[in-house]
């Protein structure tokens, strides 16, 4: 089975000077890469790590983040990229679950975890051929885990999705061809490395032999973007829903049309869109740059179907699209019969990019990772609720209580279950509601165990988030933290969520 480093190797052998990462001031060509690579490689064979280890990326998403993985991958080992800025707690608990050999430091300044520690540069070495000779016993096959990605877990435990070569091989021929993704076009990868999407965006490109823009640790301002798009004449941005909106909502000058002239396309996901953006866009003097409205979560490989906006686009509702190649959906009625076209029920989706589960997680694996009667294959169970229309799949909603802010992937009952164990808090119930300025943010409703800490609910507040920040990321702390006497009960003598969402607590 082909994998990704096949893929790459090709490209090495048949353009090794031309560029294959651009980040800052570093340009790093295909041989370069290809060289770091191997140094990284051998370097953790002496170290002691073999395949089926895992090791943790730390860092941003800059050229030696891209070294250090492919590194890894040439030894068989996976990695798990993990964000520097992420709670010492949540640090070690992935540490702990994946049962990490080392971590890889992709810049100066990470965390201290605990664990052997590794600094990656640039190679800068003139080519030698001895390494590959050496590595190719330990080179990832098929049917090794590529990475690890960890998401919010409703029982208040992340889980940790465990991603295959050959599904990763699949789905980035597969995101190419549906992109129209050449050679020739330059992608600007905007999403951290710590986020799934990141995946698609740098390697897709580098198994096509195009060249990867990346971000770096620096968020752009609009302005900072245009001008890299028109100094890179880049031909592809890659992010998320809310950066698009951000960047491309507003009315944009003659000069910033102009820096856009050498765009193919934009690509988004991570969040429902909102149409009258995408109505500007088509309607307007930039009609001609495709967007590209994308869905997937990260149990089946980034991004599973697609939806191409033509010029004129006047919707009410922008669909998620079909499947992108490698990827099969199917959308089941609450009796588990497929939904006609005009019909909806929930999305599950199959193929060979479907993740190989939940590490060390077997319960919760067997109720995600279905077969369906008369279907091939494992599916996977979305929860989200879809209606088929026209042949096109149309985003609904939850059908459980997960959520995405700002692409970010929430189980609202981790938030609560944070909340709950805090001292300070009796109990909580955390919600979605509509920012003034537009989208969406996280609000917690919570019953003091103190009365007197509703006196100066300020300070309690601020006591709060300083909490949750030691334990959850900062995109799961609520951005609103409201205090009740107490929670209104239902006839079951449970809280009644729906009352307190809506604003009836006391």
């Amino acid at each position: 089975m082909t994998t990704v480093i096949d893929l790459i190797e090709a490209n090495v052998l048949r353009h090794p000077d031309k560029n294959a990462l651009l980040c800052g001031q570093d340009r790093v060509t295909y041989r370069q890469l290809w060289d770091g690579a191997h140094a990284v490689a051998e370097r953790l064979l002496a170290l002691g790590c073999e395949r089926g280890d895992t090791v943790v990326l730390a860092g941003p998403g800059n050229a030696e983040f891209v070294t250090a993985a492919l590194g890894a991958w040439l030894t068989g080992v996976a990695w798990v990229p993990m964000d520097p800025q992420l709670p010492a707690e949540r640090v070690r608990y992935i540490l702990d679950d994946t049962d990490a050999r080392l971590v890889l430091h992709t810049a100066d300044n990470g965390p201290e975890p605990g664990l052997p520690v590794e600094r990656i540069r640039p190679a800068t070495a003139p080519a030698d051929p001895a390494p590959a000779a050496r590595l190719a016993p330990h080179r990832a096959t098929g049917d090794d885990t590529a990475y690890l990605i960890y998401t919010s877990g409703s029982t208040g435990r992340p889980k940790g999705v465990q991603v295959g070569h050959h599904g990763l091989a699949v789905h980035l021929r597969g995101a190419c061809e549906a992109y129209g993704l050449t050679e020739r076009d330059v992608l600007l990868s905007f999403s951290s490395a710590s986020f799934d999407a990141a995946v698609e965006e740098i390697w897709a490109p580098l198994t096509r032999g195009a060249t990867v823009l990346l971000r770096g640790p620096s968020l752009w301002t609009g302005q900072q973007l245009f001008a890299r798009v028109r100094t890179h004449q880049v031909t592809y941005i890659s992010c998320t829903t809310a950066y698009f909106e951000a960047f491309f909502g507003e009315e944009l000058t003659d000069d910033d049309r102009d820096a856009l002239g050498s765009l193919r396309g934009i690509i988004f996901g991570g969040e429902a869109v909102h149409p009258g953006v995408v109505r500007r866009w088509a309607n307007g003097p930039l009609a001609s740059i495709p967007l590209c409205n994308t869905y997937g979560p990260t149990e089946a490989i980034v991004t599973a179907t697609l939806y191409w906006i033509a010029p004129g686009w006047n919707g009410a509702r922008v669909p998620i699209g079909h499947g992108m190649p490698g990827h099969t959906t199917v959308v089941l009625d609450a009796e588990g019969r497929e939904a006609a076209d005009g019909e909806s029920g929930e999305l599950h989706l199959g193929g060979p990019c479907v993740a190989t589960g939940y590490l060390g997680r077997p319960d919760l694996t067997g109720q995600r990772f279905v077969e369906l009667p008369g279907r091939d294959g494992v599916h996977y169970r979305t929860g989200d609720l879809v209606a088929v229309e026209d042949g096109e799949l149309v985003f609904l909603g939850r059908a459980d209580r997960q959520v995405k802010i700002r692409g970010f992937r929430i189980e609202l009952e981790e938030v609560e279950i944070a909340l709950r164990d805090l001292e300070e808090v009796r109990t909580a119930v955390v919600g979605v509601e509509e920012r003034p300025g537009g989208g969406e943010q996280l609000v917690a409703h919570v019953v003091p165990q103190n009365p007197a800490d509703r006196e100066d609910p300020d300070a309690f507040r601020t006591a709060l988030r300083t909490a949750l920040g030691t334990t959850l990321p900062a995109y799961m702390v609520p951005a609103e933290i409201r205090t009740h006497e107490r929670m209104p009960l239902g006839v079951t003598g449970k809280v009644d969520r729906a009352k307190v969402l809506a604003g009836a607590g006391e």
